[in-house]
Protein backbone atom coordinates (compact mmCIF):
# COMPACT_ATOMS: atom_id res chain seq x y z
CA UNK A 1 0.00 0.00 0.00
CA UNK A 2 1.47 3.34 -1.01
CA UNK A 3 2.04 6.36 1.13
CA UNK A 4 0.51 9.63 0.06
CA UNK A 5 2.83 10.60 -2.78
CA UNK A 6 0.63 12.58 -5.16
CA UNK A 7 0.38 11.60 -8.79
CA UNK A 8 -0.21 14.18 -11.56
CA UNK A 9 -3.73 15.54 -11.45
CA UNK A 10 -5.43 16.26 -14.74
CA UNK A 11 -7.99 19.04 -14.62
CA UNK A 12 -9.92 20.48 -17.53
CA UNK A 13 -11.95 23.67 -17.60
CA UNK A 14 -15.50 23.10 -16.39
CA UNK A 15 -18.07 24.73 -18.65
CA UNK A 16 -21.62 25.68 -17.77
CA UNK A 17 -23.32 22.90 -19.71
CA UNK A 18 -21.73 20.13 -17.59
CA UNK A 19 -24.68 20.14 -15.23
CA UNK A 20 -26.96 19.49 -18.18
CA UNK A 21 -25.20 16.23 -18.99
CA UNK A 22 -21.93 16.98 -20.81
CA UNK A 23 -20.07 14.52 -18.54
CA UNK A 24 -22.53 11.67 -19.01
CA UNK A 25 -22.08 9.03 -21.71
CA UNK A 26 -24.86 8.89 -24.21
CA UNK A 27 -26.06 5.51 -22.91
CA UNK A 28 -26.65 6.98 -19.46
CA UNK A 29 -28.38 10.26 -20.36
CA UNK A 30 -32.06 11.07 -20.47
CA UNK A 31 -34.90 11.64 -18.03
CA UNK A 32 -35.98 8.01 -18.31
CA UNK A 33 -32.61 6.54 -17.28
CA UNK A 34 -33.56 3.48 -15.19
CA UNK A 35 -32.20 2.99 -11.68
CA UNK A 36 -33.42 -0.45 -10.75
CA UNK A 37 -32.82 -2.67 -7.74
CA UNK A 38 -32.24 -6.12 -9.24
CA UNK A 39 -30.99 -8.07 -6.20
CA UNK A 40 -31.75 -7.49 -2.51
CA UNK A 41 -29.97 -9.24 0.36
CA UNK A 42 -30.41 -8.62 4.08
CA UNK A 43 -31.89 -5.44 5.50
CA UNK A 44 -32.83 -2.96 2.74
CA UNK A 45 -35.34 -0.11 2.87
CA UNK A 46 -36.84 1.83 -0.03
CA UNK A 47 -38.07 5.38 0.52
CA UNK A 48 -41.62 6.07 -0.52
CA UNK A 49 -42.91 9.22 -2.19
CA UNK A 50 -44.15 10.58 1.14
CA UNK A 51 -40.74 10.14 2.83
CA UNK A 52 -41.40 6.94 4.81
CA UNK A 53 -39.05 3.94 4.59
CA UNK A 54 -40.38 0.45 3.87
CA UNK A 55 -38.49 -2.88 3.85
CA UNK A 56 -37.59 -4.06 0.35
CA UNK A 57 -36.87 -7.73 -0.34
CA UNK A 58 -37.05 -7.92 -4.12
CA UNK A 59 -36.52 -6.08 -7.42
CA UNK A 60 -37.92 -2.55 -7.69
CA UNK A 61 -37.41 0.78 -9.42
CA UNK A 62 -35.67 3.38 -7.25
CA UNK A 63 -37.41 6.70 -7.74
CA UNK A 64 -36.46 8.29 -4.38
CA UNK A 65 -33.82 6.64 -2.16
CA UNK A 66 -32.51 3.27 -0.97
CA UNK A 67 -30.60 2.41 2.22
CA UNK A 68 -29.12 -0.71 3.79
CA UNK A 69 -28.56 -1.92 7.34
CA UNK A 70 -26.77 -5.26 7.39
CA UNK A 71 -27.32 -6.12 3.76
CA UNK A 72 -26.32 -5.68 0.18
CA UNK A 73 -28.02 -4.40 -2.97
CA UNK A 74 -27.23 -4.71 -6.66
CA UNK A 75 -28.67 -2.02 -8.92
CA UNK A 76 -28.77 -1.66 -12.69
CA UNK A 77 -27.82 1.77 -14.03
CA UNK A 78 -28.71 2.63 -17.59
CA UNK A 79 -28.27 -0.11 -20.19
CA UNK A 80 -25.14 -1.85 -18.86
CA UNK A 81 -23.93 -0.14 -15.68
CA UNK A 82 -24.12 -1.64 -12.22
CA UNK A 83 -23.88 -0.46 -8.59
CA UNK A 84 -23.20 -2.84 -5.71
CA UNK A 85 -24.16 -1.18 -2.41
CA UNK A 86 -22.69 -2.52 0.84
CA UNK A 87 -24.04 -2.46 4.39
CA UNK A 88 -24.77 0.79 6.23
CA UNK A 89 -25.02 2.66 2.91
CA UNK A 90 -27.49 4.99 1.25
CA UNK A 91 -28.13 6.45 -2.21
CA UNK A 92 -30.83 8.57 -3.77
CA UNK A 93 -32.07 9.39 -7.24
CA UNK A 94 -30.75 12.82 -8.20
CA UNK A 95 -30.99 14.44 -11.65
CA UNK A 96 -32.16 11.09 -13.04
CA UNK A 97 -29.03 9.35 -11.75
CA UNK A 98 -27.89 7.63 -8.58
CA UNK A 99 -26.34 9.95 -5.99
CA UNK A 100 -24.14 7.97 -3.57
CA UNK A 101 -24.54 9.55 -0.13
CA UNK A 102 -22.83 7.35 2.49
CA UNK A 103 -21.32 3.91 2.93
CA UNK A 104 -19.44 1.76 0.42
CA UNK A 105 -20.13 1.07 -3.24
CA UNK A 106 -18.65 -0.78 -6.22
CA UNK A 107 -19.39 0.61 -9.70
CA UNK A 108 -19.14 -1.42 -12.90
CA UNK A 109 -19.05 0.62 -16.10
CA UNK A 110 -20.17 2.13 -18.26
CA UNK A 111 -21.89 4.22 -15.62
CA UNK A 112 -22.69 7.81 -14.66
CA UNK A 113 -23.53 8.68 -11.05
CA UNK A 114 -23.19 11.48 -8.53
CA UNK A 115 -20.99 11.04 -5.45
CA UNK A 116 -22.34 13.26 -2.68
CA UNK A 117 -23.45 15.64 -5.42
CA UNK A 118 -20.22 15.43 -7.49
CA UNK A 119 -20.64 13.99 -10.99
CA UNK A 120 -18.67 10.85 -11.93
CA UNK A 121 -18.56 9.19 -15.35
CA UNK A 122 -16.99 5.92 -16.54
CA UNK A 123 -17.42 5.76 -20.33
CA UNK A 124 -16.51 2.10 -20.81
CA UNK A 125 -15.98 -1.13 -18.92
CA UNK A 126 -14.21 -0.90 -15.58
CA UNK A 127 -14.58 -1.12 -11.82
CA UNK A 128 -14.54 1.69 -9.25
CA UNK A 129 -15.02 1.62 -5.50
CA UNK A 130 -16.49 4.57 -3.61
CA UNK A 131 -15.92 4.84 0.15
CA UNK A 132 -18.05 7.36 2.04
CA UNK A 133 -17.93 6.48 5.73
CA UNK A 134 -16.78 8.49 8.71
CA UNK A 135 -13.80 10.59 7.73
CA UNK A 136 -13.24 8.59 4.51
CA UNK A 137 -14.44 10.22 1.25
CA UNK A 138 -12.69 8.81 -1.78
CA UNK A 139 -13.09 7.27 -5.23
CA UNK A 140 -10.61 4.51 -6.16
CA UNK A 141 -10.31 3.04 -9.66
CA UNK A 142 -9.64 -0.69 -9.89
CA UNK A 143 -10.01 -1.05 -13.66
CA UNK A 144 -10.58 1.46 -16.43
CA UNK A 145 -10.77 5.21 -15.85
CA UNK A 146 -13.25 7.83 -14.62
CA UNK A 147 -13.82 11.56 -14.86
CA UNK A 148 -14.99 13.33 -11.72
CA UNK A 149 -16.37 16.86 -11.48
CA UNK A 150 -14.85 18.48 -8.36
CA UNK A 151 -15.48 22.15 -7.54
CA UNK A 152 -15.66 23.37 -11.10
CA UNK A 153 -12.92 21.22 -12.61
CA UNK A 154 -12.56 17.70 -13.94
CA UNK A 155 -10.24 15.15 -12.36
CA UNK A 156 -9.27 12.08 -14.39
CA UNK A 157 -8.47 9.01 -12.31
CA UNK A 158 -7.06 5.80 -13.78
CA UNK A 159 -6.63 2.22 -12.57
CA UNK A 160 -4.43 2.02 -9.47
CA UNK A 161 -5.28 5.59 -8.40
CA UNK A 162 -7.63 7.16 -5.88
CA UNK A 163 -8.91 10.69 -5.46
CA UNK A 164 -9.81 12.32 -2.13
CA UNK A 165 -13.11 14.15 -2.45
CA UNK A 166 -12.15 16.72 0.18
CA UNK A 167 -9.32 18.26 -1.86
CA UNK A 168 -9.08 16.45 -5.20
CA UNK A 169 -5.63 14.98 -4.47
CA UNK A 170 -4.85 11.89 -6.55
CA UNK A 171 -2.59 9.22 -5.03
CA UNK A 172 -1.70 5.59 -5.69
CA UNK A 173 -4.16 2.93 -4.52
CA UNK A 174 -3.74 -0.77 -3.82
CA UNK A 175 -6.84 -2.52 -2.58
CA UNK A 176 -6.61 -4.74 0.52
CA UNK A 177 -10.27 -5.14 1.52
CA UNK A 178 -12.45 -6.17 -1.47
CA UNK A 179 -15.63 -6.54 0.60
CA UNK A 180 -17.77 -7.03 -2.53
CA UNK A 181 -15.89 -10.23 -3.52
CA UNK A 182 -17.18 -12.07 -0.42
CA UNK A 183 -20.63 -13.58 -0.73
CA UNK A 184 -23.13 -12.04 1.69
CA UNK A 185 -24.58 -14.70 4.03
CA UNK A 186 -26.74 -12.62 6.35
CA UNK A 187 -26.54 -10.57 9.51
CA UNK A 188 -23.81 -11.44 12.01
CA UNK A 189 -23.74 -11.05 15.78
CA UNK A 190 -22.42 -8.33 18.03
CA UNK A 191 -23.07 -9.41 21.64
CA UNK A 192 -22.39 -7.67 24.95
CA UNK A 193 -19.97 -10.06 26.68
CA UNK A 194 -19.04 -8.10 29.83
CA UNK A 195 -19.90 -4.82 31.54
CA UNK A 196 -18.80 -2.80 34.52
CA UNK A 197 -20.58 0.27 35.89
CA UNK A 198 -23.22 2.31 34.08
CA UNK A 199 -23.59 1.03 30.50
CA UNK A 200 -26.63 2.13 28.50
CA UNK A 201 -28.01 0.65 25.28
CA UNK A 202 -30.16 2.76 22.97
CA UNK A 203 -30.42 3.99 19.41
CA UNK A 204 -33.00 1.84 17.64
CA UNK A 205 -34.62 0.81 20.93
CA UNK A 206 -35.73 2.54 24.15
CA UNK A 207 -32.67 3.39 26.25
CA UNK A 208 -32.01 0.73 28.88
CA UNK A 209 -29.21 -0.73 30.96
CA UNK A 210 -27.03 -3.05 28.89
CA UNK A 211 -26.56 -6.56 30.27
CA UNK A 212 -24.37 -9.47 29.25
CA UNK A 213 -26.03 -11.34 26.41
CA UNK A 214 -27.65 -8.32 24.76
CA UNK A 215 -27.43 -8.60 20.97
CA UNK A 216 -26.65 -5.32 19.20
CA UNK A 217 -28.29 -4.60 15.87
CA UNK A 218 -27.50 -2.08 13.17
CA UNK A 219 -28.25 1.39 14.49
CA UNK A 220 -27.86 0.49 18.17
CA UNK A 221 -25.79 2.83 20.36
CA UNK A 222 -23.80 1.86 23.45
CA UNK A 223 -22.81 4.49 26.05
CA UNK A 224 -20.55 4.13 29.09
CA UNK A 225 -20.49 6.37 32.15
CA UNK A 226 -17.66 7.34 34.48
CA UNK A 227 -15.46 4.38 35.54
CA UNK A 228 -17.57 2.08 33.33
CA UNK A 229 -16.73 -0.15 30.37
CA UNK A 230 -18.33 -2.74 28.14
CA UNK A 231 -17.00 -5.53 25.93
CA UNK A 232 -18.65 -6.52 22.64
CA UNK A 233 -17.83 -9.84 20.96
CA UNK A 234 -18.34 -10.45 17.25
CA UNK A 235 -19.24 -13.38 15.02
CA UNK A 236 -16.14 -15.50 14.48
CA UNK A 237 -14.14 -14.04 17.37
CA UNK A 238 -12.52 -10.80 18.41
CA UNK A 239 -13.93 -8.06 20.61
CA UNK A 240 -14.09 -4.36 21.30
CA UNK A 241 -13.86 -2.80 24.75
CA UNK A 242 -15.62 0.54 24.99
CA UNK A 243 -13.86 2.54 27.70
CA UNK A 244 -15.46 5.00 30.11
CA UNK A 245 -17.31 8.11 28.91
CA UNK A 246 -17.56 6.72 25.38
CA UNK A 247 -20.23 6.23 22.73
CA UNK A 248 -20.27 3.57 20.01
CA UNK A 249 -22.70 3.06 17.13
CA UNK A 250 -23.01 -0.32 15.43
CA UNK A 251 -23.43 0.28 11.70
CA UNK A 252 -23.54 -3.40 10.69
CA UNK A 253 -22.07 -6.85 11.26
CA UNK A 254 -22.26 -9.09 8.18
CA UNK A 255 -21.63 -12.79 7.76
CA UNK A 256 -19.86 -13.46 4.48
CA UNK A 257 -18.08 -16.30 2.70
CA UNK A 258 -14.77 -14.83 3.95
CA UNK A 259 -15.80 -14.35 7.56
CA UNK A 260 -17.54 -11.39 9.09
CA UNK A 261 -17.43 -7.71 8.13
CA UNK A 262 -17.78 -5.30 11.09
CA UNK A 263 -18.63 -1.61 10.58
CA UNK A 264 -18.59 0.64 13.67
CA UNK A 265 -18.62 4.33 14.48
CA UNK A 266 -16.98 5.76 17.63
CA UNK A 267 -18.70 9.07 18.38
CA UNK A 268 -16.71 9.91 21.52
CA UNK A 269 -14.26 8.39 23.95
CA UNK A 270 -11.94 5.41 23.42
CA UNK A 271 -12.29 1.93 21.93
CA UNK A 272 -9.80 -0.90 22.51
CA UNK A 273 -9.96 -3.43 19.65
CA UNK A 274 -8.77 -7.03 19.52
CA UNK A 275 -9.49 -8.25 15.98
CA UNK A 276 -9.43 -11.98 15.23
CA UNK A 277 -7.14 -12.88 12.34
CA UNK A 278 -8.67 -14.61 9.36
CA UNK A 279 -12.19 -13.37 10.15
CA UNK A 280 -12.82 -10.89 7.36
CA UNK A 281 -12.88 -7.13 7.71
CA UNK A 282 -13.17 -4.77 10.65
CA UNK A 283 -13.56 -1.01 10.36
CA UNK A 284 -14.15 1.62 13.01
CA UNK A 285 -14.75 5.25 12.03
CA UNK A 286 -14.44 8.36 14.17
CA UNK A 287 -15.22 12.00 13.38
CA UNK A 288 -11.51 12.48 12.63
CA UNK A 289 -10.04 9.24 11.29
CA UNK A 290 -11.12 5.87 9.85
CA UNK A 291 -9.31 2.61 10.60
CA UNK A 292 -9.47 -0.67 8.67
CA UNK A 293 -7.82 -3.90 9.84
CA UNK A 294 -7.90 -7.66 9.30
CA UNK A 295 -6.31 -8.95 12.49
CA UNK A 296 -4.59 -6.76 15.06
CA UNK A 297 -4.74 -5.17 18.50
CA UNK A 298 -5.16 -1.42 18.47
CA UNK A 299 -6.69 1.54 20.27
CA UNK A 300 -8.55 4.41 18.63
CA UNK A 301 -9.85 7.61 20.22
CA UNK A 302 -12.68 9.67 18.77
CA UNK A 303 -10.28 12.64 18.78
CA UNK A 304 -8.11 10.85 16.19
CA UNK A 305 -5.40 9.08 18.19
CA UNK A 306 -4.50 5.60 16.85
CA UNK A 307 -2.16 3.21 18.70
CA UNK A 308 -1.19 -0.20 17.32
CA UNK A 309 0.03 -2.97 19.65
CA UNK A 310 -0.04 -5.89 17.22
CA UNK A 311 -0.40 -6.19 13.45
CA UNK A 312 -1.04 -3.18 11.24
CA UNK A 313 -3.83 -0.63 10.81
CA UNK A 314 -4.63 1.17 7.55
CA UNK A 315 -6.21 4.63 7.59
CA UNK A 316 -8.56 4.95 4.60
CA UNK A 317 -9.26 8.55 5.59
CA UNK A 318 -5.53 9.30 5.19
CA UNK A 319 -4.89 7.65 1.84
CA UNK A 320 -4.51 4.21 3.44
CA UNK A 321 -1.46 5.39 5.39
CA UNK A 322 -0.28 2.44 7.54
CA UNK A 323 0.34 2.40 11.30
CA UNK A 324 2.34 -0.67 12.32
CA UNK A 325 2.78 -2.48 15.64
CA UNK A 326 4.75 -0.33 18.08
CA UNK A 327 3.61 2.90 16.43
CA UNK A 328 1.04 5.55 17.12
CA UNK A 329 -0.52 8.35 15.10
CA UNK A 330 -1.63 11.42 17.09
CA UNK A 331 -4.57 13.58 15.96
CA UNK A 332 -2.15 16.11 14.46
CA UNK A 333 -0.79 13.44 12.08
CA UNK A 334 2.56 11.77 11.60
CA UNK A 335 3.68 8.42 12.97
CA UNK A 336 5.85 8.07 16.08
CA UNK A 337 6.98 5.26 18.41
CA UNK A 338 4.31 3.88 20.72
CA UNK A 339 4.12 5.46 24.19
CA UNK A 340 1.94 3.72 26.80
CA UNK A 341 -0.38 5.65 29.08
CA UNK A 342 -2.82 4.75 31.87
CA UNK A 343 -5.59 3.88 29.40
CA UNK A 344 -3.33 1.39 27.62
CA UNK A 345 -2.22 -0.25 30.87
CA UNK A 346 -5.82 -0.50 32.03
CA UNK A 347 -6.91 -2.29 28.86
CA UNK A 348 -3.93 -4.63 28.79
CA UNK A 349 -4.71 -5.66 32.37
CA UNK A 350 -8.34 -6.36 31.42
CA UNK A 351 -7.16 -8.39 28.44
CA UNK A 352 -5.17 -10.58 30.82
CA UNK A 353 -8.24 -11.04 33.03
CA UNK A 354 -10.38 -11.83 30.01
CA UNK A 355 -7.99 -14.59 29.01
CA UNK A 356 -8.42 -16.36 32.36
CA UNK A 357 -10.85 -19.33 32.45
CA UNK A 358 -14.39 -18.51 33.55
CA UNK A 359 -15.39 -19.68 37.04
CA UNK A 360 -18.82 -20.32 38.56
CA UNK A 361 -19.51 -21.35 42.14
CA UNK A 362 -23.14 -21.83 43.14
CA UNK A 363 -23.79 -22.41 46.79
CA UNK A 364 -24.45 -23.24 49.44
CA UNK A 365 -26.93 -25.75 48.13
CA UNK A 366 -30.41 -25.26 49.57
CA UNK A 367 -32.58 -28.36 49.15
CA UNK A 368 -35.77 -26.70 50.31
CA UNK A 369 -36.79 -23.02 50.35
CA UNK A 370 -39.99 -21.03 50.92
CA UNK A 371 -39.10 -18.88 47.87
CA UNK A 372 -36.46 -19.18 45.20
CA UNK A 373 -33.10 -17.66 46.17
CA UNK A 374 -29.84 -18.06 44.27
CA UNK A 375 -26.31 -17.05 45.27
CA UNK A 376 -23.28 -17.46 43.02
CA UNK A 377 -19.72 -16.27 42.53
CA UNK A 378 -17.89 -15.58 39.27
CA UNK A 379 -15.50 -13.03 37.77
CA UNK A 380 -16.51 -9.37 38.02
CA UNK A 381 -18.18 -8.27 34.82
CA UNK A 382 -19.58 -11.70 33.99
CA UNK A 383 -23.26 -12.06 33.15
CA UNK A 384 -25.18 -14.55 35.28
CA UNK A 385 -28.71 -15.77 34.86
CA UNK A 386 -30.97 -18.40 36.39
CA UNK A 387 -33.46 -20.52 34.47
CA UNK A 388 -36.36 -22.07 36.35
CA UNK A 389 -39.90 -23.09 35.36
CA UNK A 390 -39.37 -21.92 31.80
CA UNK A 391 -38.20 -18.44 32.82
CA UNK A 392 -34.70 -16.99 32.59
CA UNK A 393 -33.90 -14.17 35.01
CA UNK A 394 -30.70 -12.13 35.47
CA UNK A 395 -28.69 -12.21 38.67
CA UNK A 396 -27.62 -8.85 40.05
CA UNK A 397 -23.91 -8.35 40.69
CA UNK A 398 -21.90 -6.81 43.48
CA UNK A 399 -18.31 -7.32 42.34
CA UNK A 400 -17.95 -11.12 42.13
CA UNK A 401 -21.11 -11.88 44.18
CA UNK A 402 -24.34 -12.51 42.27
CA UNK A 403 -27.86 -12.79 43.69
CA UNK A 404 -31.37 -13.27 42.38
CA UNK A 405 -33.65 -10.33 42.99
CA UNK A 406 -37.07 -11.13 44.45
CA UNK A 407 -39.44 -12.71 41.95
CA UNK A 408 -42.44 -10.66 40.96
CA UNK A 409 -44.68 -13.68 41.52
CA UNK A 410 -43.97 -16.59 43.86
CA UNK A 411 -43.33 -20.03 42.45
CA UNK A 412 -45.95 -22.60 43.45
CA UNK A 413 -44.82 -25.25 45.89
CA UNK A 414 -43.07 -28.23 44.33
CA UNK A 415 -39.81 -29.61 42.99
CA UNK A 416 -37.84 -27.43 40.54
CA UNK A 417 -34.71 -27.85 38.47
CA UNK A 418 -32.69 -24.62 38.71
CA UNK A 419 -29.97 -23.86 36.14
CA UNK A 420 -27.43 -21.08 36.74
CA UNK A 421 -25.45 -19.88 33.69
CA UNK A 422 -22.41 -17.59 33.62
CA UNK A 423 -21.15 -15.91 30.44
CA UNK A 424 -18.07 -13.85 29.88
CA UNK A 425 -15.73 -13.21 26.96
CA UNK A 426 -17.38 -15.88 24.83
CA UNK A 427 -17.12 -18.51 27.59
CA UNK A 428 -20.14 -20.21 29.19
CA UNK A 429 -20.48 -22.31 32.35
CA UNK A 430 -23.62 -23.91 33.76
CA UNK A 431 -24.45 -25.37 37.19
CA UNK A 432 -27.70 -27.17 38.01
CA UNK A 433 -29.48 -27.70 41.33
CA UNK A 434 -32.76 -29.25 42.43
CA UNK A 435 -34.78 -27.13 44.84
CA UNK A 436 -38.07 -27.86 46.58
CA UNK A 437 -40.26 -24.79 47.15
CA UNK A 438 -42.06 -25.46 50.45
CA UNK A 439 -44.25 -23.12 52.49
CA UNK A 440 -46.27 -25.79 54.32
CA UNK A 441 -45.20 -26.54 57.93
CA UNK A 442 -44.38 -30.11 58.91
CA UNK A 443 -47.07 -31.90 60.91
CA UNK A 444 -46.46 -33.45 64.36
CA UNK A 445 -48.97 -36.17 65.26
CA UNK A 446 -49.46 -38.93 67.84
CA UNK A 447 -46.91 -37.35 70.17
CA UNK A 448 -46.64 -39.01 73.60
CA UNK A 449 -44.30 -38.49 76.55
CA UNK A 450 -43.82 -41.18 79.21
CA UNK A 451 -41.72 -40.79 82.35
CA UNK A 452 -39.70 -43.79 83.48
CA UNK A 453 -37.61 -42.75 86.45
CA UNK A 454 -34.96 -40.32 85.22
CA UNK A 455 -35.90 -40.91 81.57
CA UNK A 456 -38.45 -39.51 79.20
CA UNK A 457 -39.78 -41.71 76.40
CA UNK A 458 -40.83 -39.36 73.57
CA UNK A 459 -42.54 -40.85 70.50
CA UNK A 460 -44.75 -39.78 67.63
CA UNK A 461 -44.68 -38.93 63.93
CA UNK A 462 -43.64 -35.96 61.84
CA UNK A 463 -44.43 -35.61 58.14
CA UNK A 464 -43.40 -32.96 55.63
CA UNK A 465 -43.96 -32.36 51.92
CA UNK A 466 -40.25 -31.87 51.32
CA UNK A 467 -37.99 -34.93 51.14
CA UNK A 468 -35.38 -33.10 53.23
CA UNK A 469 -34.76 -33.89 56.90
CA UNK A 470 -36.91 -32.28 59.58
CA UNK A 471 -35.27 -31.00 62.75
CA UNK A 472 -37.24 -31.84 65.92
CA UNK A 473 -36.26 -29.97 69.08
CA UNK A 474 -37.46 -31.39 72.45
CA UNK A 475 -37.46 -29.03 75.44
CA UNK A 476 -38.08 -30.42 78.94
CA UNK A 477 -37.44 -27.94 81.74
CA UNK A 478 -34.02 -26.45 81.17
CA UNK A 479 -32.81 -29.25 78.93
CA UNK A 480 -33.05 -29.07 75.13
CA UNK A 481 -32.24 -31.93 72.78
CA UNK A 482 -32.24 -31.78 68.97
CA UNK A 483 -32.92 -34.76 66.67
CA UNK A 484 -33.28 -35.19 62.90
CA UNK A 485 -36.12 -37.10 61.28
CA UNK A 486 -36.62 -38.17 57.68
CA UNK A 487 -39.69 -36.22 56.63
CA UNK A 488 -40.87 -39.03 54.39
CA UNK A 489 -40.60 -41.84 57.02
CA UNK A 490 -41.57 -39.65 59.93
CA UNK A 491 -41.80 -42.03 62.96
CA UNK A 492 -39.59 -41.39 65.99
CA UNK A 493 -39.02 -42.73 69.53
CA UNK A 494 -36.34 -41.30 71.78
CA UNK A 495 -35.15 -41.91 75.34
CA UNK A 496 -34.15 -38.59 76.88
CA UNK A 497 -32.88 -37.58 80.34
CA UNK A 498 -35.75 -36.13 82.35
CA UNK A 499 -33.43 -33.74 84.12
CA UNK A 500 -35.80 -33.51 87.08
CA UNK A 501 -38.34 -31.62 84.98
CA UNK A 502 -41.92 -32.16 86.02
CA UNK A 503 -43.60 -29.67 83.70
CA UNK A 504 -44.81 -30.02 80.10
CA UNK A 505 -42.57 -31.10 77.24
CA UNK A 506 -42.43 -28.98 74.06
CA UNK A 507 -41.64 -30.41 70.62
CA UNK A 508 -40.82 -28.09 67.71
CA UNK A 509 -40.55 -29.50 64.17
CA UNK A 510 -38.74 -27.28 61.66
CA UNK A 511 -38.28 -28.29 58.03
CA UNK A 512 -35.44 -27.29 55.72
CA UNK A 513 -37.41 -24.31 54.39
CA UNK A 514 -37.89 -22.90 57.91
CA UNK A 515 -41.56 -23.84 58.35
CA UNK A 516 -42.47 -24.94 61.90
CA UNK A 517 -45.07 -26.93 63.86
CA UNK A 518 -45.27 -27.28 67.66
CA UNK A 519 -46.71 -29.79 70.11
CA UNK A 520 -47.06 -29.27 73.88
CA UNK A 521 -47.38 -32.44 75.96
CA UNK A 522 -48.40 -32.05 79.65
Amino acid sequence: MSARAALPIRRVLHVAVVGAGLLAPAAAQGADTPLALVQAQGGLELQQAGGSWNPQAGPALVSTALRSGAGRATLRVGAAGQIVMGSASQLRRFRDEADLLRGQFLLRGPVAVHVQGQHLVMDGPGRVRVDLSGATRRVAVLQGAVRLDLSGGLVEVRAGQQVALRDGEVTAFQESDPWYDAQFRGEGDAVVEATRGAVRLGGTRPTQAAVVGDVLRAGDTLNTGAAAWAEIGFTGGGYLRLNEQSELNVLSVDRTSRGREVLLRLARGTAWNVVQRGQGGYRIDTPVVSTAVRGTVFRVDAAGLVKVFDGQVALPSQGDAPVAAGQQRPPAGGVSPLTLDAVDEFNRALDAQRGAPLTLDVGPRAVSLPDLAVQARSQPGAGLSVTVAGRTLPLSAQDSEYRLAQLEDRLPEGLYRVRVTARRAGQTLTRTQTVYIDRTPPVLSGVTVQRAGELLIVSGRVQDASPARVTVTVTAGTRTVRHFVDGAAGAFRWLLPAGGAAGPVTLTARDAAGNEDRALVP
